[in-house]
């Protein structure tokens, strides 16, 4: 697993961006404009995670427009730069009372690294941990072979 903080993911989202749109971003900024999510409070903190898709979380900066960015363009920027991955993202906006309205951005990257194999490839494998004479793996093989074929 990956972590991810907050710069991070901004130098990740400013790369993206710039990919898409073929404009250099002038400035990415958290937005504190939250005025009906009072509901999501929490310790004067106002918490987003991926469930909350479609929650603008920033501003992008070009030279001439400001265009909003939406908490499941963000995911988007992370899953293209980290292919076969979940992703937990969680964004938490600081709210309190003359506060310094400052954010804070995580990731939490899962690779999907561990392959789904069929009784065929297992039964292949099989074959070649009796080849290499690896007791162990075979033994953890025919487990698993036998759990496909029950």
């Amino acid at each position: 697993m990956l972590r991810l903080e907050t710069q991070d993911i901004m130098n990740i989202a400013k790369k993206q961006i710039a990919s898409i749109f073929k404009m250099e971003p002038l400035e990415l900024k958290f937005v504190s404009d939250f005025k009906n999510e009072s509901y999501l409070l929490t310790d004067d903190k106002l918490h987003l995670s991926n469930q909350h898709y479609w929650a603008k979380v920033m501003d992008c900066v070009f030279e001439n427009q400001v265009r909003p960015v939406l908490m499941c363009e963000v995911l988007y920027f992370l899953r293209s730069e980290f292919m076969e991955s979940d992703i937990k993202l969680l964004f938490s906006f600081d709210m309190s009372e003359g506060g310094d309205r400052t954010a804070t951005a995580t990731a939490e990257v899962q690779f999907n690294d561990t392959p789904e194999l069929d009784r065929g490839d297992i039964a292949e494998l099989i074959d070649l941990a009796l080849t290499l004479q690896d007791k162990q793996w075979f033994e953890e093989l025919t487990a698993k072979y036998n759990l496909l074929s029950a």
